[in-house]
């Protein structure tokens, strides 16, 4: 039953939130497949998943973030909170994904040093790598669509309820068009007695 639930939610997003829930979901994913492996024909050398060897935290933080994110878009709560630290779950978005780009080139700036490994002359990205780096490019697009719609829809509602400072009722308003055609009638009147007096 709650999987049903949560396919409806997924099927009932939006295009710019699906993005961020599909690249949350690979950033997820990535951390529990390999980031980096260096193994030779005769299996020496090292492989690293997203949250193993040295740079595990890196993993573990993008799995924190990408956690965060998916509980935004699912459950209406967690979003609230956000948007009370972020103002829009779109800043929120673009920022996770900085800061999850950040972790990856941190990453694969130890990997691939060359100090670092076991056999430097077959380093190689793997698949996990490559699955973060799309994720977080879906999560910044997911934001920054969420983000420009939010800012549209603000500017929309802000002209719709465009009011004047100082309201008159309508009563008011027809007495101020008597007095005034009024006043017209009583100059025009003048005028023409000045004129009849001068002929």
């Amino acid at each position: 039953m709650a999987t049903r639930h949560i396919v409806q939610r997924i099927q009932s997003l939006t295009s710019e939130q699906k993005f961020a829930f599909w690249g949350s979901a690979l950033m997820t994913l990535s951390v529990f497949l390999p980031w980096y492996s260096d193994l030779d024909a005769f299996k020496t050398g090292d492989m690293f998943l997203g949250i193993t060897g040295p740079l595990y935290l890196a993993g573990l933080l993008m799995l924190g973030i990408a956690g965060t994110c998916i509980a935004t878009i699912l459950n209406r709560g967690t979003r609230e909170k956000i948007e009370r630290i972020f103002s829009a779950i779109g800043n929120f978005y673009l920022m996770a994904a900085g800061f999850s780009g950040f972790l990856l080139l941190l990453a694969n700036s130890v990997y691939f040093h060359p100090k670092f490994g076991v056999n430097i002359a077959i380093k190689e990205a793997r698949i996990g790598m490559f699955l973060a780096l799309l994720g977080v490019v879906g999560l910044a697009f997911g934001g920054y669509m969420i983000r420009k719609r939010h800012r549209s829809y603000a500017h929309v509602d802000i002209e719709s309820n465009y009011e004047p400072l100082i309201k008159m009722p309508e009563s008011e308003r027809r007495e101020h068009k008597t007095i005034e055609s009024a006043m017209m009638d009583s100059e025009r009147e003048e005028l023409e007695q000045e004129q009849n007096t001068l002929l």
